[in-house]
């Protein structure tokens, strides 16, 4: 899953919003230089990650995309989930999308710790990006993101039409990805440890 479905989760379980965006930053061991709440935000992004990626509707929706896009295939899935989810908000919130987008990137920028890998000033536009899952934009500027952030030359960036290509897939597969998530998230211990 992409950055709106884990801060999604991450009000569902009321558990901290900057450990769902550090969960993709933070490699490796859990150390204490985050407070407990961070670093439960950062183990349950992970198994978000983990479950997602073991699901039989992420495998189906991995499997649409030819090479060169197939060794990306992971990547493109959670962005294109993010779009589905995005453009079928009313279903699994009750509030408008920019209205959950503008507390979301608020609750990131309060809880964002200090020593955390970049600035909060990069968060100022987490409200534009949520937002912009909806539109075929908003997607480019993730897919471009992504691109950027890759070690090597990739075709990420080129992969919208092949995305927009598999838009009903997506969409048929968004809401049993969502439920199965939140059926797993609801078993797992919503407590922050603080020896971890």
């Amino acid at each position: 899953m992409n950055l709106l479905a884990h801060l999604l989760i991450a009000e569902y379980t009321h558990t901290s919003f900057a450990g769902q965006i550090l969960g993709d930053e933070i490699k490796g061991r859990l150390d204490d230089r985050f407070a407990p709440t961070i670093r439960h935000g950062i183990r349950l992004h992970r198994a978000i990650d983990g479950h997602s990626d073991a699901h039989s509707a992420h495998r189906r929706l991995r499997n649409r995309f030819d090479a060169p896009l197939r060794r990306y295939a992971g990547i493109l899935v959670d962005i294109g989930l993010d779009h589905a989810l995005a453009r079928a908000w009313p279903q699994f919130h009750d509030r408008p999308l920019e209205a959950f987008a503008r507390d979301a990137q608020r609750r990131v920028i309060d809880e964002w710790p200090a020593q955390a890998p970049f600035a909060a000033t990069r968060l100022q536009g987490l409200e534009t990006i949520l937002v912009g899952y909806r539109a075929p934009q908003g997607i480019q500027r993730a897919l471009d993101s992504v691109a950027r952030r890759l070690r090597r030359d990739n075709p990420v960036a080129a992969a919208l039409p092949a995305l927009e290509a598999q838009q009903s897939a997506f969409d048929q597969e968004i809401a049993l990805i969502m439920r199965d998530l939140y059926d797993v998230i609801s078993c797992i211990d919503r407590t922050p440890r603080t020896d971890a």
